[in-house]
This record gives C-alpha cells, sequence and structure tokens, in this order.
C-alpha cells in the first residue's frame, strides 16, 4: 500500500509530461495551419509568384518546424528530472535544427523560382539569361551544402563527446589535411574547376557544344560533372576539369544564334545553265 503514492506520482508525472509535449507540437501544428491558411486565401485574391512559390515550398518544412519550435519554447514546463530532461531537450534541439535547415534549403527553391519567372531561359535571344542561370545554380547547390554542412555540424557539436573528438583531431589537423588532400585531389579540382566555370563561364547553361564528336546543348551543371543533352536525346555526361583541360567547340560563346553549313545533294546538269544558245558550267 506504501508503494500506491509514489505510483500515483509517477503516473500523473508522466501525463503532465505527455500533456504538455502534446498540447507544444498541437499548438505549433495550428499556427502553421493558421499561417497557410491565410496565405492561400490571399493567393486566391491576388495570385503573386512569391505566396504561391512560399505555400509550396515551405508546406512541408513548416509542418515539421512550428511544433517543435512551440515544444522547445513549452519543455521547460514539463515536471521531469535532470537526466530524462536533458536528453529530451537535445532530441528537440536537434529536431530543430533540422527543421529550420530543411525550411532553409526550401528557401533557396523560392528564390529560384523568383529569378525563373524574372528571367525566361525559352527567349530567342537568351544570351544573358544562360549566364545568370548558370552562376545562380552553382551559387544554389553551393548554398544547399553550405545550410547542410553547418546544421550538420551544429547537431554534432551539441554533443560534449563530439566536441572532444573535434578538439582532439585540430591538433593533427596538418597531417589530416595533407591525407585528404591527396585522397580527394580529384573531387577538389572538379570543384575548383566549378567555381572557374560559374565565374569565368566557358560553358553556359543552354550553351550548343561539339564536345568529343558529339553535338549538344548543355543541359545541366553539378559540382562534379556536366551533362550534355546530345540532338537525339542522349546524354554525355562529363567532369567539370575537362572543360578547362582540353578543348571543345562552343557554338553561343558570344552570341545565341546560331550558324551552320547547309549541303543540298543535286544533279550534275543543274551547273549547266543556259547562256543564249550555249551552256555555261559554275
Amino acid at each position: 500500500m506504501d508503494h500506491f503514492p509514489d505510483l500515483t506520482d509517477h503516473l500523473r508525472f508522466l501525463l503532465q509530461t505527455a500533456g504538455i509535449i502534446a498540447a507544444s507540437l498541437f499548438g505549433g501544428w495550428l499556427v502553421k495551419v493558421i499561417i497557410f491558411a491565410l496565405l492561400n486565401a490571399y493567393n486566391r485574391r491576388e495570385q503573386t509568384l512569391l505566396t504561391q512559390s512560399v505555400a509550396r515550398h515551405l508546406n512541408s518544412p513548416s509542418a515539421w518546424f512550428f511544433p517543435v519550435l512551440a515544444l522547445s519554447f513549452m519543455l521547460p514546463l514539463t515536471p521531469l528530472e535532470d537526466r530524462p530532461f536533458e536528453v529530451v531537450r537535445r532530441l528537440v534541439e536537434t529536431a530543430l535544427i533540422a527543421t529550420f535547415a530543411w525550411g532553409l534549403v526550401k528557401t533557396v527553391d523560392v528564390a529560384q523560382d523568383l529569378v525563373e519567372e524574372h528571367y525566361r531561359l525559352d527567349q530567342d535571344d537568351n544570351f544573358r539569361v544562360r549566364k545568370l542561370f548558370t552562376q545562380l545554380q552553382f551559387v544554389k547547390k553551393l548554398a544547399v551544402t553550405l545550410i547542410i554542412f553547418v546544421a550538420t555540424a551544429l547537431v554534432l557539436m551539441s554533443f560534449a563527446t563530439v566536441r572532444k573528438i573535434g578538439t582532439g583531431l585540430l591538433t593533427s589537423a596538418g597531417i589530416a589535411s595533407v591525407i585528404i588532400g591527396f585522397a580527394a585531389q580529384r573531387s577538389l579540382s572538379n570543384l575548383l574547376a566549378g567555381f572557374q566555370i560559374a565565374f569565368t563561364q566557358p560553358i553556359r547553361l543552354d550553351d550548343v557544344l561539339v564536345v568529343e564528336g558529339e553535338w549538344g546543348r548543355v543541359e545541366e551543371i553539378t559540382f562534379t560533372y556536366v551533362v550534355l543533352r546530345i540532338w537525339d536525346e542522349r546524354r554525355l555526361v562529363l567532369p567539370l576539369n575537362y572543360f578547362i583541360e582540353k578543348p571543345f567547340q562552343n557554338w553561343t560563346r558570344s552570341t545565341s544564334q546560331l550558324l551552320g553549313t547547309v549541303f543540298l545533294y543535286t544533279d550534275y546538269t543543274i551547273l549547266l545553265m543556259p547562256c543564249g544558245r550555249s551552256f555555261s558550267a559554275w
């Protein structure tokens, strides 16, 4: 009988903790629903690209971010002891960083939509647009990579064990950098080639190239390779440093106009042109 008060108190603490967590998650989800309901109502009245892009890209990240954010504010109200509270707090912090990073990545997509709407790649004279899109595509990939890298670093550095390992690794950073430099020499050369291509632009998106005897358009430029769409719908994939080290033909380097050679195969008698009573051969 003496154990019943302890069991009752323990059950009350669990129910109180579960109630606070559930109420926080529901409250955050309700805030998200209200915000996007107002945003969708505005879209039905005033259809703007910004609000439509925000509603399309940020809907899913917000469904997770707002509940976790509300839970992080309400977590100190839970009657948890120190050790369980620390575990829950670490989990909530990790989820908050991950959902916030997800939202930032989707915000980059919103910015891309705004740029693509203002500058159309399907125009006849799209020379300046291709130049801009080539830089923006590389900057977008770089921004997404940095967001993921910083988010992962923040999550790992929140653990004391990882911080100790990081401190120990810094003492041998010189040797490690040399080893990593030799191991990742090809990857680093491609990354540096990507920077050079993005800003010096020997090639751009939608450029017409002749590479390895194949004629096609630049379809995609990534951190490590370039995808060339061949005229017969094949894809030629080449590393970035190929366009730094080897020669190739760029038919749209300085203009969006294309010049080509046309061969007409006719009968030899077409060379005989009437001139009075005689014939002349061209």
